[in-house]
């Protein structure tokens, strides 16, 4: 979550007056235009997914009322040689969210112009319509353009390495050589929960310096994203304690979800071989519980996997098991949630949504932010989250509809004295200190 003071926090949740992006244009370490830019529009767009490298966009409608903004030059206020937008959020009637620093990446300027004739002594052109004594002028009426940047990891992605690397130093370690990797280009900040561990020096980087750190905060079980004020933060893939409760009467305005079947495997099959004679080895593994068991009415859909490094039955199935396992833990459902402005939410944070069931009450679902979309014309609109929800979690949320509709989110939590063997038979349930 950005840095937000709690009096801005607590504006957010009630009337204000309206909030308001201000960006301003830096170059070469100084400012490349006195004033903040006049924005007609804007989008800002982000993401979480790891696999993701540059994970925010931004795209902007600069009103350019002179015609002194719009670039022709590299180095112009808005060009592409290196400018780059400080964005802030502006709460109405409260403070400020550093929202992040982009590099401009294009730009595309609408100018117009009318022509004057002007008085001028003395001049005659030949051949020319205009009267003697009379210039024809071109004077800028005013222009939009349009912007569209990305955040700094954009500059690490472009930096590739000139040759190929190894880890430096005596004890290298994941987190110091993603600090050497990015280095020059901004600060690391590394949130709790991370456990750095030593790199072997054997290593080599080839070219790609951010896929190279990407790699290395996957071996510790992490990511990064970028910060309000220019600087990158290391976090865990692990979701962490949520930050914020949406309450359907206090900044939900609606949610919803889809469900597809592409993916909901319940069958796992690994083949490998046994010896440099080729004889192949074959293992599965079989969800044999649930809606989605192989032998339901989800049908069979299995998960094929082939590896030389696969050398026996035994661990076929063993790899088999994994996979199930990797799979049944990595089961979401996205909900698709709009409230209102937000701009201290990132991608990566733990909320929990609360959605209004069928049963007349709410249910509280714990899930991480995938993605976060926003924009403005220039007021913000509401923001639009994919919120990415355990389907552990969505199962205990919805038993305590299911089980107990007349029972409030007050009541003690729900737990399970063993799971059930096979769906449709009803598992043994206790409330914890039931009065």
């Amino acid at each position: 979550m950005l840095l937000i003071d709690d009096e801005s926090r607590a504006a957010l949740d009630g009337s204000r007056p309206a909030d308001e992006l201000v960006v301003w244009a830096w170059y070469d370490g100084q400012l490349a235009h006195p004033d903040p830019l006049g924005i007609a529009s804007w989008s800002l767009q982000g993401s979480a997914d790891p696999d993701t490298k540059v994970q925010q966009q931004l795209s902007l409608k600069v009103q350019d009322p002179d015609g002194t903004l719009s670039p022709w030059l590299f180095d112009d206020p808005l060009g592409v040689g290196g400018v780059e937008l400080h964005v802030m959020y502006r709460i109405g009637g409260a403070g400020v969210v550093n929202r992040g620093r982009f590099r401009v990446q294009d730009n595309s300027p609408k100018e117009s112009y009318r022509k004057y004739a002007v008085a001028e002594y003395g001049y005659r052109q030949a051949d020319s319509p205009t009267a003697p004594h009379e210039r024809n002028v071109m004077v800028p009426s005013g222009a939009v353009i349009d912007l569209n940047a990305v955040d700094l990891t954009a500059n690490v992605d472009r930096d590739r390495l000139l040759a190929p690397e190894s880890p430096k130093g005596t004890s290298p370690t994941v987190l110091g050589e993603f600090t050497r990797l990015i280095g020059d280009h901004f600060p690391t900040v590394v949130a709790d929960g991370v456990l750095d561990r030593a790199v072997s020096k054997t290593l080599v980087y080839d070219r790609e310096r951010l896929e190279a750190c990407q790699d290395l905060l996957a071996s510790i079980s992490a990511r990064y994203r970028m910060g309000g004020d220019g600087e990158c933060e290391v976090y865990p893939l692990v979701p962490g304690v949520p930050v914020w409760r949406v309450e359907p009467t206090a900044g939900l305005v609606e949610v919803n979800r889809t469900q597809s079947l592409d993916g909901l495997y319940n069958m796992w099959v690994v083949a490998g071989k046994e010896n440099a004679k080729g004889k192949p080895v074959r293992g599965s593994s079989s969800l044999t519980f649930g809606p989605l068991r192989n032998s339901g009415p989800h049908g069979r859909y299995p998960y094929f996997y082939s590896s030389e490094m696969i050398t026996s039955a035994q661990q076929a199935n063993e790899y088999a098991a994994t996979l199930q396992a990797q799979h049944m833990a990595k089961l979401a459902v996205e909900l698709e949630v709009t409230t209102i402005p937000r701009p201290e939410i990132q991608p990566g944070d733990s909320i929990e949504v609360g959605c209004p069931v069928a049963a007349g009450h709410v249910v509280y679902i714990p899930g991480e932010v995938v993605s976060k979309a926003e924009s403005g014309s220039p007021i913000p609109t509401p923001t639009k989250f994919t919120v990415s929800c355990s389907y552990a979690d969505l199962q205990a949320a919805l038993a305590q509809t299911t089980f107990g509709q007349h029972l409030t989110r007050e009541m003690p939590p729900l737990t399970w004295d063993r799971m059930p063997t096979s769906w449709g038979t009803t598992p043994n349930l206790t409330w914890n200190n039931l009065p």
